[in-house]
């Protein structure tokens, strides 16, 4: 675990940048640090490699930190990770944060070729390879180790998260499941307080027709997901709330939409709940995560 927990700040930023040319996701990035977002989050899935991307992006930032979340444990091994990692905290002077994930199977297997098995126990693994790899490039005195989050849905994650990392970034949780994943790594830590992100996407638009549609289209993907089936049933959810193209009620609860007030008013709850950060994922009209008029309407 990194030495003291970092300042993520209140709100940040979570996106693919990949709808958008790498000159505008510049812009982007600047615009979004400029509006005091205190972090900026991208994922790895098919679109751009997420540490190049950061690297690519660091320059247009002064102050918000740049985050993976999350880099897939499958896609990097722990010596390529750590030297990733440690070239971006140099490139931000210390702002980098990392976010491990062990993906899904479809993900590792037809997409990567690897055998998806026993992701509790190939993540411990991978934290330990991690923190034992060999880093011989430059190292600034009074930097800490990046902070480590991990994308954890259940119990036994949530509690590698809170003790072998600092602390975790769950995904498309409702406000109920944050207090119970606050409780949970709080029962599991056993020095100090663990850190809790969690993502909320938003829709500028309080015509709930629309709204839903732009929620519906960016939830797609994740409706056909083994992993979040199960996390959902967790959360009170059935399958008829995930089949095509999801219930109001599953929309509702993943997705805020509404105007400004109404979008930090879910904010507020997620924070109330036990939430450190929020990431926020603004939603365009298509579903795609960088409309920076959800962010010119939270910024402040």
């Amino acid at each position: 675990m990194s030495a003291s927990p970092p300042d993520l700040g209140r709100l940040g930023v979570w996106g693919h940048l990949d709808s958008l040319p790498i000159a505008a996701a510049r812009s982007y990035v600047r615009r979004a640090d400029r509006l005091g977002f205190g972090s900026l989050w991208v994922p790895e899935t098919v679109g751009r490699e997420p540490f190049s991307l950061l690297g690519l992006v660091a320059g247009e930032t002064s102050e918000m930190r740049l985050g993976t979340s999350i880099a897939s444990i499958w896609g990097h091994d722990a010596q390529t990770t750590r030297m990733a990692a440690l070239t971006l905290a140099e490139a931000t002077a210390g702002r980098f944060v990392l976010g491990l994930g062990v993906s899904h199977p479809h993900l590792a297997q037809r997409l990567r070729g690897h055998e998806f098995d026993r992701p509790l126990t190939r993540m411990r693994e991978f934290l330990g390879a991690y923190r034992s790899a060999v880093y011989k490039g430059p190292m600034v005195d009074g930097w800490a180790e990046p902070p480590v989050l991990v994308a954890a849905l259940r119990e036994r994650m949530l509690a590698l998260a809170a003790t072998e990392a600092d602390g975790a970034f769950p995904y498309l949780v409702t406000t109920e499941r944050v207090a119970w994943t606050r409780d949970a790594l709080d029962a599991a830590a056993t020095d100090g307080r663990p850190i809790l992100a969690v993502t909320l996407p938003c829709v500028l638009e309080t015509d709930a027709a629309a709204a839903r549609e732009a929620a519906r289209a960016y939830l797609a993907p994740y409706l056909r997901t083994p992993t979040y089936h199960a996390s959902w049933t967790e959360q009170g959810f059935a399958e008829e709330d995930w089949a095509r193209p999801g219930s109001d009620q599953l929309v509702d609860a993943m997705v805020a939409w509404g105007d400004a007030g109404g979008l930090q008013g879910r904010i507020g709850e997620l924070l109330e709940a036990g939430a450190d950060h929020v990431a926020v994922i603004p939603l365009a009209p298509d579903g795609t995560t960088e409309h920076l008029p959800v962010l010119e309407a939270l910024a402040g």
